[in-house]
């Protein structure tokens, strides 16, 4: 996302570290997530908050998510066609979720006698590379969505895709329209971009497990981006560096009260130290590997997209590391075949993280961690701005609650 204009009207960003002026008719950008267009009553209510925005005098560009579970619904669909469907054809059919919803926003927008229309990733100028189902954002050719924006009042555009060079479909993984939509507000040249979802803001944790869990008013861009890559699902990680990256305020709100909700932007020079949210995951898995060397094993596994997460111990010709997320099983066997060596994965384990600023430079944190923690911890790591212990998956909602007490995350609103 590198560049600035050029005589095509490709754009990238504005350059890192400044504002930079905003193009003529600068834009508001907004993004609804899945749970917020599920149903035709939220589609048209979305529909009717775009119609006032529109009205107070704003052009605006809408991303859209899947509505409430497409995704899943397509995905398990493509697995009964075929058990392990190709990753091409499995973006040609996820992308089409995600142009359904802009389509029917739009065509709510015109029975409200608003200037609307959809677009697909493509037809947005978003240009992507990466592998099918990881998809990156390269640049946004913006001379396109400008174009139709002097058509529009509101231009819809489909998240989660783009095109690639070779003019394929390709989606950019769980969570991607939040990266939509601050690439294109990026873009744009933008100072702000809104996501609304089905919560209040960033909380100092899932609420479905935290009862307690409070809103954050305000939250630094590496506080946010270490909650999100930790298991916060209010904002994708890669939405959250893009967002730092380019100077793009992000605002979360509830879609059906938007006056109240988190900020995310750049923290003061000097913050000082606290806790500010707890985090967790319970889809870790322990994989062991032996017969090889430890640091060749890894480096092949990771060429072939299976990233170790933590590494718990190495010897010459064994390693054991953890990984997040995804059918490990499936790739483990596939890749480590190919070098002749022995594995197995553990499976029926979680994490729990405390994420902030500063957490080395009082004992208190680490000290009051441990204390919490005590004999659960399979394996732990530890940054000034993040502690993360792998545990068993059903010690970790308790264990969230109980981190969340300790630094009495409850008390006040922050």
């Amino acid at each position: 996302m590198e560049g600035a204009h050029d005589p095509h009207g490709t754009v990238a960003a504005r350059p890192a570290g400044g504002r930079g002026a905003p193009p003529p008719g600068a834009v508001l950008v907004r993004k609804y997530g899945g749970s917020s267009l599920a149903t035709p009553a939220r589609v048209r209510a979305v529909a009717r908050a775009l119609a006032d925005a529109v009205g107070a005098g704003h052009r605006v560009v809408v991303v859209v998510s899947a509505m409430g579970r497409t995704t899943d619904d397509l995905i398990a669909l493509a697995r009964v066609v075929g058990d392990r469907p190709d990753p091409r054809e499995l973006d040609q059919l996820l992308a089409t979720g995600e142009q359904a919803s802009a389509a029917l926003v739009a065509l709510a927008l015109r029975g409200l006698g608003v200037r609307a229309g959809s677009l697909c990733g493509d037809q947005a100028g978003i240009v992507v590379g990466g592998r099918p189902g990881a998809g990156v954002v390269q640049h946004v050719e913006r001379g396109r969505l400008l174009a139709r924006l002097r058509q529009w009042d509101v231009a819809v555009v489909a998240g989660f895709q783009g095109r690639t060079e070779d003019d394929d479909v390709r989606t950019l993984g769980r969570g991607g329209s939040d990266t939509t939509a601050v690439a294109l507000a990026a873009a744009l040249g933008g100072d702000d971009c809104e996501i609304f979802t089905d919560v209040p803001g960033v909380l100092t944790a899932d609420p479905s497990v935290v009862p307690g869990a409070r809103r954050l008013s305000t939250v630094p861009y590496d506080v946010m981006l270490e909650l999100a890559g930790r298991g916060a699902k209010v904002l994708h990680p890669r939405s959250v560096a893009v967002a730092a990256r380019h100077g793009v305020r992000l605002r979360v709100a509830h879609t059906e009260r938007p006056e109240v909700g988190t900020t995310v932007a750049a923290a003061p020079l000097e913050g000082g130290h606290r806790v500010v949210g707890v985090a967790h995951e319970r889809d870790v898995r322990l994989v062991t590997v032996s017969g090889v060397p430890w640091s060749f094993a890894l480096a092949h596994l990771a060429r072939h997209g299976l990233a170790p997460d933590v590494v718990v111990r190495w010897d010459a010709d064994e390693v054991r590391f953890t990984v997040r997320g995804g059918p490990a099983e499936d790739v483990v066997p596939e890749v480590v075949g190919a070098l002749g060596a022995d594995w197995s994965v553990e499976d029926g384990l979680g994490s729990v993280s405390v994420v902030g600023t500063g957490l080395l430079d009082h004992p208190r944190y680490l000290a009051g961690t441990l204390d919490v923690l005590q004999d659960a911890v399979v394996t732990m790591t530890t940054s000034p701005s993040r502690f993360t212990a792998v545990v068993a998956a059903d010690r970790v909602a308790p264990l969230a609650r109980a981190l969340h007490a300790e630094f009495g995350l409850a008390e006040a609103t922050r």
